[in-house]
């Protein structure tokens, strides 16, 4: 029997590489996307092994019905084997110049998104007593679920969440043995990238951050530019998926010294500093 996967954010970048790889290998993938025009684009190119789910993830009643739409199409007893939470958005900017209203709405995709999808795909993976069967929660985090850096409060706030629910969910889900894995990706080619703002012209153009801003758009968005292919993390998700006892966290990003581990050494106050200095910062 095929093993069933759903991955959510399937249109692009992570989310297509990973159904793109799991279809080859044999897996029956429910993938999400919020547009039908996508829908029919992604059953096209990822064949007869995929099937489409059309929700946003802000929608939870869009979620429970398409979850009912899964669960109707099991056998007696089968379970899902994975349920990938991939959809998101980053947003940014200087804390003072953005309204709170860019942080609930990246909160509401990054992670009351992904809290709806998993709680709606939960019984499906075996989160019941006396279930024969037990799927893996696969959550897509970042490096920045661990490491913050300025101008991207919001998306790095909403990864910290994730990190902290996809913790506390694990432990939760010892009872029916559903095992819940971290993949925390630094800068990876997808189309993330190009929605951000031009550094040359934006609503920060004149604001005392400018300067910053421009270098920091130098130093990381055109780092994530030249990140690892998405294809990395797909073909990780597939040996999460089978191994009987993976890893909890996955980091997986180019220069990994520099972009995770050395920020976990130094102190804040030398790394604020190494900060403030690159970027230009410190108060003169």
């Amino acid at each position: 029997m095929m093993k069933k996967i759903v991955v959510t954010g399937v249109s692009t970048g992570i989310g297509f590489s990973t159904a793109k790889i799991l279809c080859k290998s044999g897996y029956l993938v429910y993938g999400s996307v919020r547009k039908e025009a996508d829908a029919q684009k992604a059953k096209e190119q990822f064949g007869e092994n995929f099937t489409p789910l059309i929700f946003d993830v802000t929608d939870s009643k869009a979620i429970q019905e398409n979850a009912n739409k899964i669960q109707s199409e099991l056998i007696s007893g089968e379970c899902i084997a994975g349920l990938v939470n991939n959809a998101g958005i980053a947003l940014g900017g200087p804390v003072t110049l953005i309204d709170t209203e860019i942080f609930r709405k990246q909160f509401d995709v990054n992670f009351f998104g992904l809290i709806d999808v998993t709680k709606a795909i939960l019984p499906l993976l075996g989160a019941y007593k006396g279930s024969q069967c037990q799927g893996k929660i696969i959550n897509i985090s970042s490096v920045s679920g661990k490491r913050a850096h300025p101008f991207v409060a919001p998306y790095t706030a909403s990864k910290f969440a994730v990190e902290a629910f996809s913790d506390s969910l694990r432990r939760e889900m010892l009872l029916y043995g559903v095992d819940v894995v971290l993949i925390e990706p630094g800068p990876i080619k997808t189309a993330i990238w190009d929605k951000a703002p031009d550094p040359e012209n934006n609503v920060f153009t004149g604001s005392d951050y400018e300067p910053a801003l421009k270098r920091f758009y130098k130093m990381f968005i055109e780092m994530g530019k030249k990140g690892f292919d998405a294809d990395i993390i797909g073909n990780r998700v597939k040996e999460i998926l089978q191994d009987p006892s993976p890893k909890t966290r996955h980091v997986i990003t180019p220069n990994r010294f520099t972009n995770y581990t050395l920020p976990g050494i130094l102190s804040d106050r030398v790394f604020d500093k190494l900060t403030g200095k690159g970027l230009g910062l410190l108060k003169k």
